[in-house]
């Protein structure tokens, strides 16, 4: 029998034909392992930085919704204020109601503003929670 060295009926050559291949074959794996791993850690960082941006918007949302709220709570006192000074100078020296009534209706007014602007911040918190629970069901 002629046994060449490059035969494959050969032992040692179907051995290390075979160890080639498996070799070939985990190499193959160990690079889609790595594009696999490289696909998820750009999905991460995908994300990472979409939170980021979307904690960075909420903030800004809830600091204008605080800003309102406190210009909201200063009419309110305002308001407050005036309305009692009013009440008290024209129960203590006006005859007429007249100065009293427009104080009152400043005030009234005030407070009008005031309660725009809270329903302008509960609005802007509520769109907060509705976005949030949209983008949790879309993850």
């Amino acid at each position: 029998m002629d046994e060449h060295p490059d035969s494959v009926r050969n032992p040692k050559d179907r051995e290390d034909a075979t160890r080639a291949r498996l070799a070939d074959e985990r190499d193959a794996r160990a690079d889609k392992r790595d594009a696999d791993l490289n696909v998820r850690e750009a999905l991460a960082e995908a994300h990472e930085a979409h939170a980021l941006d979307r904690e960075k918007e909420t903030s800004e949302i809830l600091s204008a919704a605080d800003e309102r709220d406190d210009r909201a709570e200063t009419r309110d006192r305002v308001a407050d204020l005036r309305e009692t000074a009013a009440g008290l100078h024209s129960f203590l020296h006006d005859k007429e109601y007249d100065a009293a009534l427009r104080a009152r209706r400043a005030a009234a007014l005030d407070r009008a503003d005031s309660k725009t602007d809270r329903t302008s911040g509960a609005s802007d918190r509520v769109k907060l929670s509705e976005r949030a629970s949209e983008d949790l069901d879309s993850d």
